[in-house]
């Protein structure tokens, strides 16, 4: 065989392994992203401010589904000093993509919290968009963005279980 030809054939096989590699990669770091997504709701529900302050970027932009937006600083004071409670969250269809040193997760979710300055919880279906940053070797939340959604709308899957007041499911 002419040893151009051998040498053509070996770059295309490098180069598909390459290819196959990085897809494969990528699908396991979109699942340890999407991990770190369950992380963070974990610690949002238990209050836990120790872990999620590692996971939430120090320039953090959390857009609520309400329009406030907060920083880092606002947010983990709020979870900390108990004016917004999370009671679940239960998200659907997460998906991750990555690109480079970014990574963006969307998806749905039933959450339920309640805030101090009111009596009883609620209740929202919201979509988001989160973005994540790689830095020194760590994924953290560098923007988050919730936005409402109806029960009925076309694009929602029904499939989430419909939560009754007082009622109290895992979040996995």
């Amino acid at each position: 065989m002419n040893p151009i030809k051998i040498l053509r054939v070996f770059t295309y096989l490098c180069l598909v392994l390459l290819c196959s590699f990085r897809l494969h990669a990528q699908s396991e770091d979109s699942k340890r992203l999407i991990a770190l997504e369950k992380k963070r709701f974990d610690a949002m529900k238990l209050r836990d401010t120790i872990q999620l302050s590692a996971l939430l970027a120090d320039d953090l932009t959390y857009i609520h589904s309400s329009g406030v937006i907060d920083t880092k600083t606002s947010f983990m004071k709020d979870i900390a000093s108990g004016r917004i409670v999370y009671l679940f969250i239960l998200p659907e269809k997460v998906t991750a993509t990555i690109d480079g040193n970014y990574g963006w997760i969307y998806g749905r979710a039933n959450i339920r919290f309640k805030l101090a300055s009111m009596v009883g919880n609620i209740d929202q279906y919201v979509s988001f968009v989160e973005v994540y940053r790689l830095n020194h070797y760590q994924w953290q939340m560098v923007l988050c963005h919730n936005a409402r959604i109806e029960r009925d709308a076309p694009y929602f899957n029904n499939s989430i279980p419909q939560v009754k007041s007082g009622d109290m499911p895992a979040i996995y």
